[in-house]
């Protein structure tokens, strides 16, 4: 065979195979785009199944035993109301009882005398946290 006759059968083959994995390229892009679609609509149909499903009427379960109800109210713990109290009483002055901190724990015990400023007293206090709190029994 002349090298001409070759070279023209190799180049005929070669853009046979690159034909042949185009259109393999172009299925694989065709199936991907099908299986999308296929993703796409099954939510909806999916919702329509979950619809069908459900049953249309429900009925409330009556209890076989009524369960008693509490209607002392539950014991509030103390400790917020007295770490807000503690935090104010002792960033306020027997000196200036006009200043909102004064009032502020003047309204929340009235009967409490507001801290007298030593001479050589620390700063106010940065922060102040409740630890614990415990019930007083009455008659103690």
């Amino acid at each position: 065979m002349s090298p001409g006759k070759q070279a023209a059968q190799s180049k005929a083959a070669a853009s046979m195979a690159a034909g042949a994995r185009l259109e393999a390229m172009r299925r694989r892009v065709r199936l991907s785009r099908v299986a999308v679609w296929a993703v796409i609509a099954a939510g909806p149909v999916a919702l329509c199944v979950a619809l069908a499903s459900t049953p249309t009427t429900v009925q409330a379960a009556s209890p076989a035993n009524p369960t008693a109800v509490r209607t002392a109210a539950a014991s509030a713990d103390p400790g917020g109301y007295a770490q807000l109290f503690v935090s104010v009483w002792l960033r306020s002055s027997a000196d200036d009882a006009t200043s909102a901190q004064a009032r502020l724990a003047q309204s929340m015990a009235p009967d409490v005398n507001l801290p007298d400023p030593a001479a050589a007293a620390q700063s106010g206090p940065q922060s102040v946290t409740a630890v614990r709190s415990a019930k007083q029994v009455r008659g103690r």
